[in-house]
């Protein structure tokens, strides 16, 4: 205690010869109370504990150093021990005659959370103060960066972790980081996520994966992740989180049948083709390039077929003989292209048989795009959907092969003229709206005996094209606003609807601009619609004495190419308010009137008032 006053004498000496404003007799009092301290070094101790909040502005009364006295203790002069690096003398302003403490700044708890010092009076007895600056929610929750990409394999294990960079808010305690959630982007919740408290009270997250994830299926998604922490209000953070789910070779090749069958006449010459078989791959990239060979170890190993690795098409690469052998087996394999691939086998069967006893065949090749049996419903009557080549191995009048076409509700014929080459062509009019699909089936049949006789059966798809326009609920619509709503207040919603699919089918509306179907051009101004939700708002401030009953024309417009709309006439009715005052035709009126003017005699008309003389007037 006595080392400690000696060094408090220095430290108030030293300020108060530097500051020049104290006496040497004031110098000397101050001496002789520190020698009091030092021989009354068992003097009462009194403790005062305040508190206040971060962020109060400069001049805010923290507390008074008296409350801290033992009781029945008074003290008109109080010694600061202030020491460097404390934060006292920079942070607080002490009044040393009353003990009245104040911030001298605006404190902020993450720089310093607490003050200490002691204060002494002038008979020795020492209080020691301690200041602790409370934390408030000054701070959200932010992530390092606003969105990030994140790659995890298709097939990953359920309950996989894979860790994300935490968001750091520079409040302390429960006012820090809380928790996160996954606000959007979670279809199915395929993922959630898991935290754990870090030594540096930092909130760490983990992105669990909660299903199996299929890039086939769904190749990426984008999370909305939130950061909260423990204020009240919360204040919270924001991250887009892009995840792509990279493709596995998890998929084998799957045949469009697992058996197939042809027949061929035993003199049919090396190089023709026989059949085709065909694998997809649902897989990506090289995991999706599907690969075919015959499998020499378990079937033809003279090799009396070849397959195109490529195509799938097999050949005929041997002379047969039907004496020697009537039926080929072949094991086809098909594997994709990956470092590891996916094996499926598939079964082939070939019938050998003699003169005129083979079955015809058919290949068929759709006229689409892309390959698949589909057609736009806009085509016309004559336009092709399918070529159909037919082949029989067979001689003479066996050689003859009549095709027919069954199904599809009469939308559809065939025609040839060699009958070899068929084309299925649109025979009627299509319309998707009124159905989709047809299901077809295409037959050869040869002219043996008894005949025999090869068929397809597929399924044609009708696709959409932009036939139908919008049509709305109402063709007119009313509504009654007063004429005084603020700009931007509801009015009414209109609605509607497309019978075409995607964008053929996305409406969008707006307002006819350009004061047609009798719409005044600045009536126009006065609203507006959410392209969208079809929310007709006010945009201006209305005007009932401009134009009482304002019209605006909707446009609802599909996304086709090319687009088609149709309008609706919207009526709105508006309710007059007494925003107006009455206002003369002129501020000042003379009037010359002659004298013996009889009574009732009208001398001024004021807007639609009439004045007029009372009595007869005398000059």
């Amino acid at each position: 205690m006595k080392t400690e006053a000696k060094g408090l004498g220095r430290s108030v000496s030293r300020s108060l010869q530097d500051e020049g404003r104290w006496s040497r007799g004031v110098l000397l009092l101050a001496y002789i109370v520190l020698e009091l301290i030092t021989v009354h070094s068992s003097t009462v101790l009194g403790n005062l504990e305040l508190q206040l909040d971060e962020e109060q502005p400069a001049g805010t009364i923290v507390g008074d150093i008296s409350a801290g006295l033992p009781p029945g203790v008074t003290a008109n002069l109080y010694f600061i021990s202030d020491h460097e690096g404390t934060g006292v003398g920079s942070d607080l302003d002490i009044d040393e005659s009353t003990g009245i403490i104040k911030t001298a700044k605006v404190l902020d708890h993450e720089l310093r959370d607490r003050y200490n010092f002691i204060a002494v009076t002038m008979t020795g007895v020492t209080v020691e103060v301690t200041i602790t600056v409370n934390d408030i929610n000054d701070h959200a929750p932010t992530f390092p960066r606003r969105r990030a990409t994140f790659k995890i394999p298709e097939m990953t294990a359920v309950g996989t972790r894979f860790p994300l960079e935490p968001a750091v808010d520079g409040d302390k305690g429960q006012l820090t980081t809380q928790g996160y959630l996954i606000k959007d982007g979670n279809p199915g919740q395929a993922f959630f996520l898991e935290t754990r408290r870090g030594s540096n009270q930092v909130l760490y997250l983990d992105l669990v994966v909660n299903t199996l994830l299929d890039s086939e299926t769904r190749p990426s998604y984008t999370l909305s992740l939130e950061a909260f922490d423990g204020g009240s209000p919360k204040r919270t953070g924001q991250m887009v989180l892009d995840v792509t789910v990279q493709d596995i070779n998890d998929n084998a090749p799957v045949f469009n049948q697992s058996r197939y069958h042809a027949i061929i006449s035993e003199n049919l010459q090396p190089g023709s083709n026989i059949l085709q078989v065909f694998a997809s791959d649902v897989d990506q990239g090289d995991n999706g390039l599907v690969l075919y060979e015959i499998n020499r170890r378990q079937s033809d190993p003279e090799s009396y077929f070849v397959i195109d690795s490529r195509t799938g098409v097999i050949t005929l690469n041997k002379p047969l003989d039907f004496e020697m052998r009537r039926v080929h087996e072949l094991v086809v394999q098909a594997r994709d292209n990956a470092t590891q691939p996916e094996v499926t086998n598939a079964f082939v069967t070939i019938h050998v048989r003699d003169y005129n006893d083979n079955q015809p065949t058919m290949t068929i090749i759709f006229l689409s795009e892309d390959g698949s049996p589909q057609i736009s419903e806009g085509a016309q009557p004559g336009q092709y959907v399918a070529r159909i080549s037919v082949t029989d191995p067979d001689y003479g009048e066996y050689a003859n092969v009549n095709v027919s076409l069954e199904g599809g509700d009469g939308k559809f014929a065939l025609t040839t003229k060699d009958n070899i080459i068929y084309l299925m062509c649109v025979d009627q009019i299509l319309d998707r709206e009124e159905r989709d699909t047809y299901e077809l089936r295409v037959m050869a049949t040869d002219a043996g005996t008894p005949p025999l006789r090869a068929e397809s059966s597929f399924t044609i798809q009708v696709t959409d094209v932009n036939d139908n326009p919008p049509l709305f609920d109402q063709q007119q619509y009313r509504q009654v606003i007063p004429e005084v709503v603020f700009p931007g207040s509801f009015v009414l919603q209109v609605t509607a609807r497309d019978k075409d699919q995607g964008p053929n089918g996305d409406i969008t509306y707006s307002l006819l601009q350009d004061g047609k179907a009798g719409q005044d051009e600045n009536q126009a101004q006065w609203f507006t619609i959410d392209p969208v939700t079809g929310i007709i708002t006010t945009l201006s401030q209305l005007d009932y004495e401009s134009q009482p009953r304002p019209n605006v024309t909707v446009v609802a417009t599909d996304r086709g190419r090319p687009s088609l709309s149709s309008t609706a006439l919207v009526h709105v009715v508006l309710q007059d308010i007494n925003d107006n005052e009455p206002v003369f035709g002129t501020n000042f009126y003379n009037v010359s009137i002659k004298e013996n003017t009889a009574a009732g005699t009208c001398i001024l008309e004021v807007g639609h008032c009439l004045f007029s003389s009372s009595q007869p007037v005398d000059r």
